[in-house]
C-alpha cells in the first residue's frame, strides 16, 4: 500500500473537523469526509479505522491550539492568572470550535476505549501541572498538596463545567460559567489558604 503523506492525513482531519462542525458528528459519513477531503476509501483507511478513531485523533487539534496559546502568555504574570487564562481559553475554544454533540462522543469513545482525550501525558494536562508546580515554587499556590493532585482537581472542575454543557445541549456560555466557576476555585488554590482547609 503506498505512503500517502502526511498532507493527506491533515486533509482527511480538517474535512472531519469541518463536518462534524456543518453536521454534527452523528450525521457525518465516513463517505461524506472522504468526499470533502477529496480523497479515495483507501486513502482514508490508510490512516483511519473508522470515524470513531478519527474522533480519537482530534484532540491533536485541541493540544495544538493550547500550546499556541501558551506561547504568547505573558510568563510575568503569576502562575493563578496564568493558570486562570489557560483555562478560560480552553473552554471558550471548544464553546467555539466545537458542540455538545461532538464533545458527548469524545466523553463515550473515552468510556469505550480508553483514548488518548483522557491521558494525562497530553499537552494540556502536562502544562495545567507546569504552572501548577511553578506556582507552588513561587508561593503563589498552596504545597500542602502534590502539583498532580491539584491538577487533578482541575481538571475535574473542567470536566464537570464541559459535563454540564453538554447535558444542557449548550444552554449556557461554557467560557463565561467556566471562567466565573474557576475563579471560586482559585480561592481554594492560593498559597495562603493551605493552612485553612
Amino acid at each position: 500500500m503506498p505512503k500517502y503523506g502526511e498532507e493527506l492525513r491533515q486533509r482527511i482531519l480538517d474535512a472531519a473537523w469541518e463536518l462534524f462542525d456543518e453536521k454534527g458528528y452523528k450525521k457525518t459519513t465516513v463517505n461524506d469526509i472522504i468526499r470533502r477531503a477529496d480523497t479515495s476509501k483507501g486513502g482514508f483507511y490508510y490512516y483511519f479505522e473508522s470515524k470513531d478513531e478519527l474522533l480519537h485523533s482530534l484532540y491533536n487539534i485541541f493540544d495544538r491550539e493550547y500550546e499556541k496559546f501558551y506561547k504568547t502568555m505573558d510568563e510575568s504574570l503569576d502562575s493563578m492568572t496564568r493558570l486562570k487564562q489557560l483555562s478560560q481559553y480552553m473552554l471558550y475554544f471548544i464553546e467555539g470550535n466545537t458542540s455538545p454533540e461532538f464533545m458527548i462522543a469524545l466523553y463515550d469513545m473515552q468510556e469505550k476505549k480508553r483514548d488518548n482525550f483522557q491521558d494525562q501525558n497530553r499537552y494540556y494536562f502536562r502544562l495545567v501541572k507546569k504552572i501548577i508546580a511553578e506556582g507552588q515554587q513561587r508561593k503563589e499556590i498552596r504545597d500542602d498538596m502534590t502539583a498532580e493532585e491539584l491538577e487533578h482537581h482541575v481538571l475535574v472542575l473542567e470536566k464537570g463545567i464541559i459535563l454540564d454543557w453538554c447535558v444542557q445541549n449548550g444552554g449556557f456560555s461554557l467560557g463565561y460559567f467556566g471562567t466565573k466557576n474557576f475563579e471560586l476555585y482559585i480561592e481554594f488554590m492560593k498559597y495562603e489558604n493551605k493552612n485553612k482547609n
